[in-house]
């Protein structure tokens, strides 16, 4: 009978607990509404339960759904608040802290997902960044097999706290639109860094597309288990192997890390950088394993305590000795701060030496410190590494073969929309910025179908019409080019490009704004501040700045080619401190480009030639993965786009 009395208790506990009002995180205190539009709010309850909403003196009301999911439309209503929201079920839920502005999606890879924090001035940007009107949102970086209904994280005020590691680019797009709109702005941070556009794309979005839709049809039955079972074992013997490669290590032994050895054929570097694209010879393009060492000097009054060593980032595993004895070591995680303890009993008065063993599995590699994070701290002072070192290549990877580690957001198709994008879709929105590409480097010709198939799966699944998507044409990164030549990250700009026949699209370059030697150049606030600005063209239409000038036609004369421009604003001009304007190559019949001669003739038109090249047939600008002397702006101060007249041999055209 106590039995039967307690399950009866039981069944009602569980029947009132999935009876009540609940809400998605999206729905929540300090959270931004779309203004201008229909408002989307919804939720669960138990099947059939009456849910009542009251916001900014309006109610409106919906009956839950047999799956256990209401939906309710508020009318569209102005900038403002802000505002309470109470929802009543079997059960009430007072949201508190609401405004009603636009919201939008940032997304993409790391260069969206770079936090405040570790951009140009952001320890500046972080401490000013407090401010009631913008609403900060990140989604938690998971990944499902089927697409998902609810985003785990919450809406927060936007402040030093909160900003620290929030999206840089995203942060100063939601600043500029708030300054110049003066309506509060709600900023949804959805990224991953690393990731292929096809992750990124559903199941639906991807259907009749040659390579990954049937892989995406068989995305919600992928065995994940017995992958990760069989890829790390895969991995950890491709890393064993790795290892052993490396000539300075012996036997088990790390022999290049002792004190006594022959450095004669180790050659000298700058540290901190990273190489792989930076640099030529040697290090170009060099995935394996590379030592580095260094003598520094400490006195009596340094020695009375321990020592620390910070390195900064490293790229992608190191070990580190001192005195041949080793202090530390970290494996491969983007992001961690390698800080190592020194044993004052490790140290002597006089002459030390630090040596780090670094390896590189692909990608950059090498040192993504700033200066000032790479030191030796002592108990007299800050002794600065950040100066000549040696080196010496212990193994360089011949084939990149590394098996992946386990399922992740690139292994199939659609997983990040399932878990990223699908939670989203409920939410009414203004529209979306996007920074990616990087992944998709060797399939720029594929992205010429990919990227516009991924915006327009979007709006079909947020059934928003086409919101507005403002993107970020690729930064400039490796080695500029000795002679013009095909280039992989050219035609990925070029696929940003043909995207922009989509309706409602936008794009902005960045070729001026990357770095060399590090695919995550820091100057995020012109990035986020030109596409702020395109949207106050574009899509607000309060202003006319922007987006820099681009290619209109070109007519071919004898021994000269003129380039016209649209978008110059008051006309073109050469960017300020070029001595010379840059950038143009010209072929003739033979198809072989060289650099060109360029001037400026008037507004609007560019006068390209070369000696030797007496019919010209194709001009090609900013045509390479680094187009570093490119100078051609509009009077603006905004760079041209890069273009090509031509439609020659594609690199790409066969990768997929």
């Amino acid at each position: 009978m106590k039995k039967a009395a307690l399950l009866f208790v039981l069944s009602v506990f569980a029947s009132t607990l999935k009876a009540e009002v609940k809400l998605p995180a999206l729905v929540g205190d300090h959270m931004v509404l779309q203004r201008n539009r229909p408002i989307n709010i919804w939720g669960y309850a138990n099947s059939g339960e009456a849910v009542t909403i009251d916001f900014a003196n309006k109610t409106v009301k919906a009956t839950t759904a047999a799956n256990g999911k209401w939906t309710a439309l508020l009318p569209a209503m102005k900038a403002g608040g802000p505002y309470q929201m109470k929802i009543k079920g079997t059960n009430e839920v007072l949201l508190n802290d609401i405004l009603i502005g636009d919201v939008w999606i940032c997304s993409g890879q790391s260069n969206m997902d770079f936090p405040l924090k570790d951009a140009s001035n952001g320890t500046v940007a972080v401490e000013h960044s407090a401010n009631n009107q913008i609403r900060l949102f990140t989604v938690e970086k998971k990944i499902f097999l089927q697409p998902q209904e609810e985003a785990r994280g919450q809406w927060s005020v936007c402040s030093p706290e909160t900003t620290k590691w929030f999206t840089a680019v995203g942060y100063f797009f939601g600043k500029e639109l708030n300054q110049k709109l003066n309506v509060p702005i709600g900023l949804i941070h959805s990224c991953w860094g690393g990731t292929v556009v096809e992750s990124w794309i559903s199941v639906d979005g991807l259907k009749g597309e040659a390579t990954f839709g049937n892989k995406a049809l068989q995305t919600a039955t992928f065995d994940t288990l017995s992958y990760n079972n069989e890829h790390r074992k895969l991995n950890d013997n491709w890393m064993i192997k790795f290892d052993n490669s490396d000539l300075g290590k012996l036997d088990g032994k790390y022999v290049w890390a002792g004190n006594n050895i022959n450095t004669s054929d180790w050659k000298p570097i700058q540290l901190p950088t990273v190489w792989e694209f930076l640099g030529k010879g040697v290090f170009e393009y060099l995935d394996g394993v590379v030592w580095f060492r260094k003598q520094f000097y400490l006195t009596a009054e340094d020695l009375k305590s321990d020592c620390m060593a910070s390195l900064g980032y490293i790229q992608n595993s190191d070990i580190t000795f001192v005195n041949g004895i080793q202090i530390g070591s970290s494996t491969d995680k983007w992001g961690l701060m390698r800080n190592y303890t020194i044993p004052k009993n490790l140290l002597k008065e006089g002459e030390n030496t630090i040596t780090i063993r670094v390896n590189n599995y692909g990608g950059d590699g090498g040192f993504a410190a700033k200066k000032e994070d790479f030191y030796i701290k002592t108990s007299s002072g800050i002794a600065s590494l950040a100066s000549t070192w040696q080196y010496k290549v212990g193994y360089k990877l011949s084939v990149y073969d590394r098996p992946e580690k386990e399922f992740g957001p690139n292994t199939s198709p659609s997983v990040l929309y399932n878990s990223m994008i699908s939670p989203l879709v409920n939410l009414s929105i203004k529209g979306a910025i996007w920074y990616q590409g990087e992944s998709n480097w060797d399939r720029g010709y594929q992205y010429r179908d990919l990227f516009p198939r991924m915006i327009t799966d979007w709006r079909t699944q947020f059934k928003q019409g086409e919101f507005p998507f403002l993107f970020v044409q690729l930064a400039n990164h490796h080695q500029k080019q000795d002679q013009p030549q095909n280039a992989y990250w050219a035609e990925v700009r070029e696929a940003q490009d043909m995207t922009l026949k989509l309706k409602n699209t936008g794009m902005i370059t960045a070729i001026d704004l990357g770095d060399a030697g590090n695919i995550h150049p820091t100057n995020k606030q012109d990035v986020g501040l030109r596409l702020a600005w395109e949207a106050e063209r574009t899509v607000y239409k309060v202003s006319q700045v922007g987006p820099g000038p681009r290619f209109k036609s070109v007519e071919f004369k004898e021994g000269f080619a003129l380039v016209k421009f649209d978008n110059v604003g008051s006309g073109l001009k050469m960017k300020d401190q070029a001595s010379w304007l840059g950038g143009f190559a010209i072929a003739g019949a033979n198809q072989q480009f060289v650099w060109a001669e360029a001037t400026i003739i008037d507004k609007n038109t560019v006068k390209v030639y070369q000696n030797g090249i007496s019919q010209p047939i194709a001009v090609r600008y900013a045509w390479e993965d680094n187009p570093a002397d490119a100078s051609l702006y509009s009077s603006e101060n905004l760079p041209a786009f890069p273009f090509r007249t031509d439609d020659w041999k594609r690199m790409t055209a066969e990768n997929k």
